[in-house]
């Protein structure tokens, strides 16, 4: 094939549209605030922005475009390739583009004042013909070592965009040989089903639209004809979602009644960690798999050890009122009242005798489990607010339950180094760092202290995912949501508890 040289021009970044088709973005945005507000959330734009800013903008990597439709308003060029740089630099130049990172972005800015003066108003870009001709070189730059590979899920959106009506799915097979493109076909038809499907429970919904749920993870449920079934999802063989006359999304918005209550029961057990790639339940003839099918199609469950029939499990619902929190997913121990949730006063496992259960699953109680926790030779207002975050009822108030334990967590490590050559004041992530500085390099400890600082909005627990919950009126909390949250910062609070306190003592002068 003859080399052919495409143009490079200087363009206005005003002149850059975002792709809204972007493959980093499992569902289409509406329009450009959206995929800047997700980029920034999902693919460290804010860390982008920041080298650029520290080394300087360089082009050796030029964006790749093609010219807007005809006919239609906005800027001429649509960016292929380089979303992540164009982001940056037009947040940059414009903090306001994005809210909710914007005192991010000014600070960036202050910081690097001098370096700002340099940044450019306009880039060099390469003008492709059209998607088809840049396709080739955009998987090339995602598939090899100098570019961060794409999920499985960006992977299956590309791959999914190919498909037209001049271009088959056998077409793309033959194109991309090495590639089990069927599989990534499913992806992107379950994506886009999972994320027009009308769950009872908001924060359900929004967590099986998202890169949360990952595909690589809930593909071991729907590869399973009978789950898959179960849950409104029939595939050919060419991986279409079934009637293929049907878009996706029309399957999803007809769901029946029965495929709905299984799909949030299925979805709820993977957002809770209850089922993973390891779940003997996607073992088909395996007696877990058979059960969770069961349950799934709603029917009753012979108990294996005593013949008598069990209830299918319960599907999650949503809270009533008009806060607009979600629940925890199921009835107990909170009861319904006139389609509202009333608070049930907590009781204290059985203990376990012959014949008898063991203690409920921490994840069934509609309050946080403190067991262990050693805050009771706390200073008394610290003490205070550890009984308040027990005694919250998650169901109903799932956003107290998660702005109270932020500030247990910000309390106590102030508590902890009190005593210290470090004490400290300030907000949660300043007070922080001396937990990152004194106890980062613990082996028990890193995961949880990185998971904190590092995670971002969608890490429950995290710095990032507390301040969003506090200060954004749009964040939703949910039970399970507090849950997460809780079992990332319980081994920070173990450890921080235990006294006397374990920080470094202060160092005598010679």
């Amino acid at each position: 094939m003859a080399y052919e040289q495409l143009p490079i021009v200087e363009v206005d970044l005003d002149g850059l549209l975002l792709d809204l088709e972007n493959y980093r973005i499992p569902t289409r945005r509406d329009d450009e605030a959206g995929a800047l507000k997700y980029l920034f959330a999902s693919e460290d734009v804010l860390g982008a922005a920041r080298l650029i800013l520290r080394d300087g903008y360089f082009d050796n990597e030029v964006p790749i475009v093609i010219a807007s439709t005809p006919g239609t308003d906005g800027p001429p060029y649509v960016v292929l390739e380089g979303n992540r740089r164009v982001s940056a630099l037009k947040a940059l130049q414009n903090p306001t583009l994005v809210p909710g990172h914007e005192s991010d972005i000014r600070a960036l800015l202050k910081r690097y004042a001098v370096e700002a003066q340099d940044l450019p108003e306009r880039v060099r870009v390469i003008v492709a013909p059209d998607r088809a001709a840049a396709a080739p070189h955009v998987a090339r730059l995602h598939t090899g070592i100098s570019k961060r590979r794409w999920s499985r899920d960006q992977q299956a959106t590309f791959y999914y965009s190919l498909v037209d009506d001049q271009t088959t799915v056998d077409d793309v097979k033959a194109q991309y040989p090495d590639v089990d493109v069927v599989r990534f076909m499913k992806m992107a038809f379950m994506r886009r089903y999972l994320a027009e499907v009308p769950f009872t429970d908001p924060s359900l919904r929004q967590y099986a639209a998202s890169d949360d749920l990952r595909m690589s993870v809930f593909e071991y449920a729907y590869r399973n004809k009978d789950i898959a079934l179960a849950i409104g999802a029939e595939f050919d063989k060419e991986g279409y979602l079934v009637p293929r006359s049907s878009s996706p999304e029309q399957i999803a918005a007809t769901l029946p009644r029965g495929r709905l209550d299984a799909l949030e029961y299925l979805v709820n057990e993977f957002r809770a960690d209850r089922l993973n790639t390891r779940s003997p339940e996607f073992k088909k003839a395996s007696t877990p798999h058979q059960t969770l099918v069961a349950r799934l199609n709603g029917q009753t469950i012979t108990s294996p050890a005593t013949g008598a029939p069990d209830s299918p499990a319960p599907t999650p619902r949503p809270t009533g009122g008009s806060s607009g929190v979600s629940g925890s997913g199921t009835d107990t121990p909170a009861t319904r009242s006139s389609g509202t949730w009333s608070s049930a006063a907590p009781t204290a496992d059985p203990t376990p005798g012959p014949g008898t259960r063991g203690p409920n699953h921490p994840d069934t109680k509609n309050t946080l489990d403190l067991t262990g926790l050693g805050y009771e030779n706390a200073p008394l207002n610290l003490k205070l607010r550890y009984h308040e975050l027990r005694e919250i009822g998650l169901a109903r108030l799932p956003i107290a339950a998660a702005i109270l334990m932020r500030s247990v967590l910000e309390s106590t490590i102030k508590v902890h180094f009190e005593g210290s050559s470090t004490p400290v004041t300030g907000e949660l992530s300043k007070v922080f760092a001396q937990v990152v500085q004194t106890y980062g390099s613990e082996k028990s400890l890193k995961a949880t202290i990185n998971a904190i600082q590092s995670g971002n909005v969608h890490k429950h627990g995290s710095i990032q995912w507390f301040n969003l919950i506090a200060h954004s009126a749009d964040a939703s909390v949910s039970a399970d949501d507090v849950r997460q949250a809780w079992r990332v910062v319980n081994p920070l609070l173990r450890h921080l508890l235990r006294l006397p306190s374990t920080a470094p003592a202060p160092t005598a002068t010679p």
